[in-house]
């Protein structure tokens, strides 16, 4: 509770009955405001802090009586323009869901206090980077953006690139000199203006106050927020944004100055407001403003820790003296605690108290950081406490003025200058650029830290940078022995103790140095044997007082390798640069290399570690199994390429190489398949690489940290205290442009028919690791998987055709971890006159109309080819039934009258006239039948003729013939069919008839008519001697009845069978179309 004047105490406790909800920010919602004086300028506000990691709702207590315990619940900010009614509403329902969400939220981070300002990374943008200059405000909204308010106007930031933020008309800003800016809890952002205004930006969607709209003239310097609304500073005073509209605050509400300098909500939801009239504070749940004691008016609002620690975390006050902590608000202006800061020349812009509990302030074109400010004092005549960090201009600072800080969600620092931009990172590898200009080599020392050895001197380095140089002559390289350090120096090696101070014994190194006279690298076994590898001049041993080669190995001992390794079992291991590795145990040497499974290239580095041989180098690293070495695999393959350093520790194994420092965790390693690595590279502090020459890059200190030496420097790494990767925010669409047209992305996209080229622009926030990040998109309706973009930010299409559709895009990190999909942004590409679904219908009912008229043609065209052949036919058969007429029937008609007038010679009763009676009977039978034939052709009209009397008479006609039995049975309704068929049948089953008494020899043949659907079907069966198999395929030599049946069953669209074999009868079925 805020402590207030004992005189107020009694009106206090009136404003306060019946309202007893306090309501207290502890979201760290806000921004950073404008910090520079001058003539006309005024103090502006600096927010206390960023927009959440996650939209966590603001704390709400409720304080009854001070008898009753106090109760703590959460409510969210109340929206834009709602009323209050539906703010609380609004509260109700998400009070368990953001409960919830809040429980699975991890804190936000911050930097540690135990990491130096020199150990944080420093980047710097200016307009060399596209960096804008004169930044006054800096603000992170919900989504992870960085905006930038400056006297040109309104930026945003990724992490990469700056965009200039100006809508087009109607969503027009009203000036373009950004003083102060908020990000609300909605994700969207308050924009106060040095001409006077305040707007309102979200998603491309402007509003805009002035004072015809209840805010007050002039200059807006600064915003805070709580529970009940939004507040502004200005120069005209204090304004309220309630959900609905701002009104000014004045006397009505307590508040009696004509300014407001700078405004601020505490962790306990008090609201304090500076003023030409001191300060005035408008406890939590009340509804008036008290002024406390004091005149003491301050550029600055409070600043205050932010975060789960907010609660009972000091306030610091910025003044024309200094920054000091107050007791409590009513005290303000009392100096009884002693300077964080001690004013003396200019002063002081900005401040910020960060949610480690640091407070950050700038002086005198530098900035500082105090991470003690809560017991740090600066001694009398100093300026600073003497725990304060400092960073200038001279350092890389990107200008003298500093505008604003920020803390984003990350928890980096951000400062505004006005020469540009300036983000300090913790990272997981921090640089020592002192005092390793070079490669050196490294090992462990006692306790923390390491000894390295350069061409120069020979170092002890601690982790917070203090070295310590290290008597006599510098080495050219140094390992780890048993009971101290090897120290290889030009002449000699020196073993010391674990420090590097005292040196224990001398060597002197073997007289056959090699061509170069240099050590390349040593190692010492567990017996205290030394073994060196020379440069040129392969290896020695040092052991029993002298050296020695070892004739064992290859080419006698005289083949350099590029690393040694005394593995725990008592064997050496040799590293060669042909892919070669040689295992010396007990003088018994085994060799390894590509029949063996080795494909690492240069083998740089030898590691004994989970009781198995790692051999690592340029191309590669395998592990032994057994007789033969097998491929390590990882995730990305980079990761184990040019290694040239290891070391082994509880978390797994490290490596030194061209990607970096990687590290291999100790179970996925030892499973034998396919992993991911952890890479350390640029985006966690690591600069330069490792040549894989180099010997004694990677070393694991006694206290757990990793350290490794690049061109750059000295690097360590704390495996214990790794920072995973920030999971990637959403990507928003940022443009959209067709064929050279630009198009707005905050609402549906409607393209002009057939785009030729159609560019999405998109991007997300990263402000720690923003090279890390890739993407991958998706065009619903038109992409069916995926589309991954690396880290480009364009989309191209091109010929797209029309339709609606959808665009999505999605951020994934260098762990591989996705970020949430972007919300989809709708397209539609309306299509051109021959594309649209009339014309099609009318295309299609052309076309259907053109396929009838050709039908339709066609049609015609065969008719008139029937018609043709038709003719032919019927011409044909005139001509056939004239030549039948005037030449056969003729002649046998002639016949027929010779042979009536020979019979008439021959006296009545003769047997022979009875004969030729007979004949001359049949003969006229056949004359009629041929005449009929003649009418027939002369007549194309299609008759029907009833088939069964027709077979009856062939039948009985044959039976005359025949000496055997001869039956006709008839099944089915009777129907007629066409006499063309008709004639077929009967000439076929006439045929069959005669071929069955004159061949087979049957004494019984049955002939059967039967009615079926559509078709007759006639059977023809006798008991006859049956037909060969080739007479029934070839018919008879000189015989065409057979092959005239056949043909005359197709001819008529029939089907003609016959089955028969030697001695059992045949069986001829025809089926006729009828």
């Amino acid at each position: 509770m805020v402590g207030v004047p004992s005189q107020a105490v009694e009106e206090l406790h009136d404003l306060a009955r019946d309202r007893r909800v306090v309501f207290d920010d502890e979201d760290g919602k806000g921004a950073a405001g404008h910090g520079r004086s001058g003539l006309g300028a005024a103090p502006a506000s600096i927010a206390a802090g960023p927009a959440p990691v996650c939209r966590q709702p603001v704390p709400l207590r409720l304080r009854p009586c001070p008898d009753r315990p106090a109760i703590r619940v959460r409510q969210l900010n109340p929206p834009l323009s709602r009323s209050p009614l539906l703010n609380r509403l609004t509260v109700l329902l998400r009070l368990v869901p953001c409960a919830l969400l809040c429980l699975l939220c991890l804190p936000a981070l911050a930097i540690d206090l135990d990491r130096p300002l020199a150990q944080l990374e420093h980047t710097s943008w200016t307009s060399r980077n596209g960096a804008p200059a004169d930044i006054n405000a800096l603000a992170q909204d919900s989504d992870g953006w960085l905006w930038l308010g400056t006297s040109q106007g309104l930026y945003r930031f990724d992490g990469l690139r700056f965009e200039h933020v100006a809508p087009a008309a109607p969503q027009r800003f009203p000036d373009t000199d950004v003083y102060a800016l908020h990000a609300d809890a909605d994700g969207g952002l308050w924009i106060g203006w040095r001409l006077g205004g305040i707007s309102h930006y979200r998603q491309g969607v402007v509003r805009n106050w002035a004072a015809k709209d209840g805010v007050t003239a002039g200059s807006i310097w600064g915003f805070a927020a709580d529970a009940a609304g939004t507040w502004a500073a200005g120069i005209e005073g204090l304004n309220h944004f309630d959900g609905q509209r701002w009104r000014r605050v004045g006397a009505g509400r307590g508040f009696t100055a004509r300014k407001a300098s700078a405004v601020f909500v505490d962790a306990d939801g008090a609201v304090s407001a500076f003023s030409e009239q001191g300060l005035f504070v408008q406890p939590a749940g009340a509804t008036r403003f008290v002024k406390m004691p004091g005149k003491l008016d301050a550029r600055q609002p409070f600043a205050q820790r932010r975060g789960p620690a907010a609660r009972g975390a000091p306030v610091y006050i910025l003044e024309q003296g200094g920054i000091r902590i107050i007791d409590s608000l009513e005290r303000y202006e009392r100096r009884s605690r002693p300077w964080i800061y001690r004013q003396k020349g200019e002063v002081t812009g900005s401040m910020l108290a960060d949610r480690a509990g640091a407070l950050w302030y700038d002086v005198e074109g530098a900035i500082h950081r105090s991470v003690a400010p809560g017991s740090a004092a600066a001694p009398p005549g100093a300026e600073h406490a003497p725990d304060t960090q400092s960073f200038t201009v001279a350092q890389g600072l990107s200008g003298t003025l500093v505008g604003a800080f920020l803390e984003d969600a990350d928890g980096n620092v951000w400062v505004a200058t006005d020469g540009g931009l300036d983000r300090f990172r913790q990272t997981n590898v921090v640089r020592l650029a002192e005092p390793f200009h070079e490669s050196a080599s490294l090992a462990p020392a006692d306790g923390e830290g390491i000894i390295g050895v350069t061409e120069e001197r020979n170092w002890r380095v601690h982790g917070d940078g203090t070295a310590i140089q290290l008597p006599g002559p510098p080495a050219v390289h140094v390992v780890a022995a048993p009971d101290g350090v090897l120290l290889a120096h030009r002449t000699m090696l020196s073993l010391r103790t674990a420090d590097g101070r005292r040196t224990l014994r001398q060597v002197a190194l073997p007289q056959d140095l090699g061509p170069v006279g240099r050590i390349h690298t040593a190692t010492v076994a567990a017996d205290g044997t030394i073994w060196i590898a020379i440069v040129g001049g392969g290896v020695q041993r040092y052991r029993d007082g002298r050296w020695e080669r070892p004739a064992a190995l290859p080419k006698a001992g005289r083949k350099t390798p590029m690393s040694l390794l005394a593995d725990a079992r008592g064997r050496m291991w040799f590293g060669y640069i042909d892919n070669e590795v040689a295992m010396l145990e007990r003088d018994r040497v085994t060799t390894f290399g590509a029949a063996q499974g080795l494909r690492v290239g240069k083998v740089a580095t030898l590691v004994d570690y989970g009781g198995a041989i790692f051999a690592a180098g340029s191309d590669g690293m395998s592990r032994l199994d057994g007789a033969r070495f097998r491929p390590v695999a990882a995730r990305p393959a980079s990761a184990l390429a040019g290694v040239a350093g290891a070391a082994g520790g509880p978390e797994g194994l490290w490596l030194h190489g061209a990607a970096g420092i990687v590290l291999l965790d100790a179970k996925a390693l030892a499973s034998g398949r396919e992993f991911d690595a952890r890479v350390f590279d640029d985006s966690d502090g690591l600069r330069g690489r490792i040549a894989i020459l180099e010997a004694g890059g990677m070393r694991r200190a006694a206290d757990g940290r990793i350290w490794a030496i690049t061109g750059q420097g000295a690097f360590w790494l704390a495996p214990g205290g790794v920072r995973p990767e920030p999971v990637p925010r959403a990507a928003a669409v940022t443009g959209v442009e067709a064929d050279g047209k630009a198009y707005g992305a905050n609402a549906a996209v409607r393209l002009p028919p057939a785009p030729q080229r159609l560019v999405v622009r998109y991007a997300a926030p990263a402000l720690s690791m923003p090279a890390r990040l890739h993407y991958r998109y998706r065009l619903e309706g038109y992409d069916r998987d995926w589309q991954r973009a690396g880290a480009g930010i364009e989309a191209v299409y091109t010929g797209l055709p029309p339709g609606d559709y959808r665009f999505v895009v999605q951020a994934v990190n260098g762990a591989g971890v996705a970020g949430p999909v972007s919300l989809a942004l709708p397209l539609h590409v309306a299509p051109t006159l021959v594309q649209t679904t009339w014309f099609r219908l009318a295309c299609a009912v052309l076309l259907a109309a053109a396929l009838w008229a050709i039908h339709r043609q066609r049609l015609r065209i065969h008719d008139r080819r029937l018609q043709a052949l038709e003719h032919t036919r019927s011409e044909e058969r005139n001509r056939i039934a004239r030549e039948l007429h005037d030449t056969l029937l003729q002649s046998v008609q002639g016949l027929i009258l010779r042979f009536d007038a020979v019979t008439l010679q021959l006296p009545p009763g003769d047997p022979l006239r009875l004969s030729l009676d007979a004949a001359l009977a049949r003969a006229g039978t056949v004359v009629a039948e041929a005449r009929d034939r003649v009418q027939d052709l002369r007549a194309p009209e299609r008759k029907m003729l009833d088939l069964a009397p027709l077979l009856a008479d062939e039948v009985a006609a044959v039976r005359k013939e025949c000496d055997g039995e001869c039956t006709f049975e008839v099944a089915g309704a009777r129907r007629l069919v066409p006499a063309e068929n008709a004639d077929s049948c009967c000439r076929i089953v006439t045929e069959a008839l005669r071929n069955a008494c004159r061949h087979a020899q049957a004494t019984c043949v049955t002939v059967l008519l039967a009615y079926e659907p559509g078709a007759v079907r006639i059977t023809v069966s006798d008991d006859g001697k049956g037909i060969d198999a080739d007479i029934q395929r070839e018919g008879r030599p000189g015989h065409w009845g057979i092959a005239g049946m056949r043909e005359r069953a197709l001819g008529a669209g029939g089907v003609l069978d016959i089955v028969s074999a030697p001695g059992q009868g045949t069986t001829l079925t025809l089926a006729m179309p009828g």
